[in-house]
């Protein structure tokens, strides 16, 4: 997985349609990369082919209409933005990954992509805030939006949706159930030898999930 993603917060002992999927080596590493970078987070689309030439153009434009950008000699989709809010500047990172050539994206991971999703993603865009603010998890989630609207794929939330914080899986189920859309958990095992979970969810439930009063990217 591309190393720039932000902490997993495993106090969030963090289904809509629910399913599970055990990608303990992928997911673990990510939280190892998360909890050594900033303060921040970071949320991924995963795409189930190849971006188009025509789906490209259309997603640069987007994200140039953002802000202030600079774009990466990387990736053609490599940007650092800088967006204004209210007199504020805000700082964001978009980059790139082609999931074939991701060292951690590793054959148990996508062993259970093919299990619970039906395919291996071939690529995805990750999406960095890099301070956990507000306006950051509203700009986020409605750049995803954008993003979906242009190319359909699954959205790889940073912890599990868990905002009251709870410790009882049965209840974070039940809560996401209500949200609307289709949900899936991606289980690995914590640092203290226990499974928890990511979230993975569709456009329909992210979009729900923007509109809904207890809104928050987790981290």
């Amino acid at each position: 997985m591309q190393k720039v993603k932000l902490a997993i917060n495993t106090q969030e002992n963090s289904k809509s349609k629910v399913t599970f999927c055990t990608a303990k080596t992928h997911i673990l590493n990510v939280a190892t990369h998360l909890r050594n970078s900033m303060g921040g987070f970071t949320n991924l689309i995963y795409f189930k082919e190849y971006l188009s030439e025509e789906s490209t153009s259309r997603i640069k434009k987007t994200l140039e209409t953002c802000g202030e950008f600079k774009l990466s000699v990387e990736s053609e989709l490599d940007y650092d933005l800088e967006v204004e809010y209210n007199g504020e500047s805000y700082t964001f990172r978009i980059y790139y990954s082609d999931a074939k050539n991701d060292e951690d994206f590793d054959t148990e991971t996508k062993t259970e992509f093919i299990k619970k999703v039906g395919y291996v993603p071939k690529c995805y865009i990750g999406f960095m805030a890099w301070t956990n603010l507000k306006y950051g998890h509203k700009f986020i989630a409605e750049l995803m939006s954008k993003i979906l609207e242009i190319e359909n794929g699954l959205v790889e939330f940073s912890a599990a949706i868990n905002p009251d914080l709870s410790e009882d899986k049965e209840k974070i189920r039940k809560f996401v159930t209500q949200v609307g859309g289709k949900i899936t958990e991606l289980e690995y095992e914590t640092e203290n030898d226990e499974i928890w979970f990511t979230h993975l969810a569709d456009k329909e439930f992210l979009t729900n999930w923007i509109r809904h009063k207890q809104f928050y990217l987790p981290k």
